[in-house]
């Protein structure tokens, strides 16, 4: 069953999507960068929901409808600092091999990205000692002749070089038209350089096939996210319907948008906080801060390699201080299941200590 969102919106949609919109469309002074960062922002939140809801469709996408790679679930992709967390981490199995698919979806082609993925990549199978491979999802052509998927550096006749796989979107358009690859109806009003508001009706079109109401909702909302973004509130009112558009305040899509604010809510505070404390003389709050981060990193990475930990563990790793969560990261790769984790916290820990 769903958990539907808390009901924290306005009644009427107008007000709902002047909540749920960022301010920034409407504020004169906000500069070209701010407003493409708040287009990403939300495109983002929609392809997430896609390589969430429908992560199959992605290895359809990627290896046709006929593939033998099989899906075997979603990995937490926060297995770094945030900075570098990837959009969503597919564990796919080949003739009995298990490795890590990074998916990256890119709304306009940034060369100096690249950098960044090839970090997410190697660092995933360093982690997690499995193969890593990357792709990128190019969302929306533009005017725009190279979409890179590589790059090199080079001094004389040295080199070092990165190369991943990439699919272009629009590309794939009459696959997601004709049904195969209906999950990615949301993204269409990206394809072309000429906006075309018909294209909604389409979208709308293909969305109604969908059997499963769940899957409906959150595709739809989906949708009316990017069109928002393409055409404005405006045309997205006239063209869903109410029922549709009040569906937005249900899914889980809306949901992610509220947590994503709440916990960057919540850091900034905490960084002001820090800096206070730096002003004022008092480094108690920094001190916290990185307990917290060193024990975040600690924690994902044992769940990435030993699953979801029993409370009764988290409890023990929350009472570890900074050198003790030290001492456990450099011993993390000796650990491969959760009996090998009890066993250090009751005796490794303690005897380090006395070290």
């Amino acid at each position: 069953m769903r958990e539907h969102v808390r009901t924290i919106f306005p009644l009427d949609f107008a007000a709902f999507i002047r909540y749920f919109s960022i301010k920034i469309w409407d504020e004169p002074d906000t500069n070209q960068f701010e407003r493409k960062r708040a287009i990403m922002q939300e495109i983002d939140h929609a392809i997430k929901t896609v390589l969430t809801l429908k992560p199959n469709t992605v290895l359809d996408l990627a290896y046709g409808s006929q593939r033998t790679i099989k899906l075997r679930g979603i990995a937490d992709s926060q297995i770094n600092i945030p900075e570098l967390r990837a959009d969503k981490v597919l564990i796919i199995e080949d003739r009995g091999k298990i490795s890590y698919l990074i998916c990256e979806a890119m709304l306009q082609p940034k060369r100096n990205k690249l950098l960044g993925f090839a970090l997410k990549t190697f660092g995933n199978q360093y982690l997690l000692k499995k193969p890593s491979l990357l792709l990128i999802i190019y969302l929306e052509k533009g005017r725009y002749a190279s979409f890179p998927d590589s790059f090199e550096n080079r001094v004389g006749n040295l080199s070092t070089q990165f190369a991943c796989s990439k699919i272009l979107l629009w590309e794939h358009e009459a696959r997601i038209l004709n049904g195969e690859l209906i999950e990615f109806t949301p993204f269409l009003s990206l394809f072309h350089q000429r906006r075309d508001p018909r294209v909604i009706k389409v979208q709308r079109k293909l969305l109604a096939q969908l059997s499963d109401p769940e899957l409906r909702e959150d595709l739809t909302a989906a949708t009316i996210l990017v069109d928002i973004r393409v055409f404005g509130m405006k045309v997205v009112q006239a063209e869903f319907t109410k029922k549709e558009l009040n569906m937005l305040k249900e899914t889980s899509l809306v949901q992610e948008w509220l947590d994503d604010r709440e916990a960057k809510g919540w850091q900034e505070g905490k960084q002001k906080g820090w800096q206070e404390g730096k002003q004022e003389g008092k480094q108690e709050g920094k001190q916290e801060g990185k307990q917290e981060g060193k024990l975040a990193v600690v924690e994902t990475i044992l769940k990435q390699k030993l699953g979801a930990l029993s409370p009764r563990l988290r409890g023990q790793l929350r009472k570890l201080d900074g050198k003790k969560l030290e001492r456990l990261t450099l011993r993390l790769q000796q650990i491969s299941n959760q009996r090998d984790l009890q066993a250090w916290l009751k005796n490794g820990a303690s005897r380090h200590a006395n070290h």
